[in-house]
């Protein structure tokens, strides 16, 4: 996947296709503009008020309790990159907003813009931390309102690809245990314990992930066969026994040696034949070329945290060091910037 620019305009067309347009520019600023715009519209409830009906920026600004003026700018930004529709001086969503976001939406993907805002604020010095290189923790002394953004934005991402993860990841049958450690959302693993009836999942994460986590499961009704406990991932102990063991999203937050780790605990926790299951960003390796999300997945883990995304050879490597057998690497398509690596233990 790679970002461009699209026109729909013959002699437009064949400057880009020459390299005559100042691609960087135009691809740094409006996509910049275009991310900055759908947040505030996010957090502004603008598409949810316009979900019912056709409005004037006027009405709008009313309901948001905005700047008329400065709505209609807002509004016309959002016309601009094709996500509302203008006609006579009024607005309405576009099919892709009325798809994604708005919050009665099948798949709605508005909490992922706070997590983008959390990911915003983080990158906006980001001069200065290549400068110093810093050891830092993303995840440590946050309050309750990061792990609100930060947790249900990842549960958005979540639920876009958990049905076809639990499709590809055939356990044996009847499973009992499934332990999911870092995956606070625990939206994973409620998918597993639709697909199995016979299945009850354990949640090992940090305090402020597990307390929206209870939330986020209190909702789907599985709260009797999901439950949580707060921990460090490196400290706490996993148990073993378990039928399968995720390690969603987790890796790229730590240094290649801790991941090794968490490789070896994982293996002590599954039983023989237990299947083991890491989910992460993609990334093609090191030679050749590399495409945005591994790149910019790249960037955001080393400036967060000092770490990477680690290419899947790597990762496979890694499981097969730590005795895991049948190592098969998968991609989503649904997700198609993630990566899925499994084995049996």
């Amino acid at each position: 996947m790679r970002l461009g620019l699209v026109t729909w305009n013959p002699l437009a067309k064949l400057a880009v296709a020459s390299g005559l347009y100042p691609a960087p520019m135009l691809l740094g600023y409006w996509g910049m503009m275009s991310s900055r715009v759908l947040m505030a519209a996010v957090e502004l409830g603008v598409f949810d008020t316009l979900a019912a009906r056709t409005m004037s920026a006027e009405e709008v600004a009313r309901d948001i309790g905005c700047d008329t003026v400065g709505t209609e700018a807002l509004l016309n930004a959002l016309n601009g990159f094709g996500y509302l529709k203008r006609r006579g001086g009024l607005y309405r969503n576009g099919r892709a907003v009325r798809r994604w976001l708005q919050s009665d939406a099948r798949f709605p993907l508005t909490g992922a813009f706070g997590l983008f805002r959390v990911l915003w604020d983080e990158l906006d010095d980001v001069e200065d931390r290549l400068r110093s290189a810093r050891e830092r923790d993303f995840h440590a002394d946050r309050n309750d309102h990061f792990w609100q953004r930060y947790q249900t934005g990842l549960a958005q991402f979540a639920r876009l690809g958990s049905a076809e993860i639990v499709r590809k990841i055939r356990l044996d049958d009847e499973p009992k245990r499934l332990l999911d450690v870092g995956g606070g959302h625990a939206t994973y693993s409620a998918r597993f314990c639709r697909r199995y009836p016979s299945l009850c999942a354990e949640v090992i994460d940090l305090p402020g992930a597990v307390k929206i986590g209870r939330d986020l499961v209190s909702e789907t009704g599985l709260q009797d066969r999901i439950t949580f406990r707060e921990g460090d991932l490196l400290a706490e102990p996993w148990g073993e026994g378990h039928d399968v063991v995720l390690l969603f999203n987790v890796i790229h937050i730590f240094t290649p040696h801790q991941v090794v780790e968490l490789f070896a605990k994982a293996k002590r926790a599954l039983k023989p034949g237990g299947t083991f299951v890491v989910l992460d960003s993609a990334h093609t390796g090191r030679n050749g070329n590399i495409d945005s999300a591994g790149g910019a997945n790249e960037l955001l883990f080393w400036v967060i945290n000092n770490t990477r995304a680690y290419p899947e050879e790597d990762v496979a490597r890694w499981m097969r060091d730590a005795a895991f057998t049948n190592v098969r690497g998968r991609h989503l398509t649904v997700v198609p910037q993630a990566a899925l690596t499994t084995g049996r233990a």
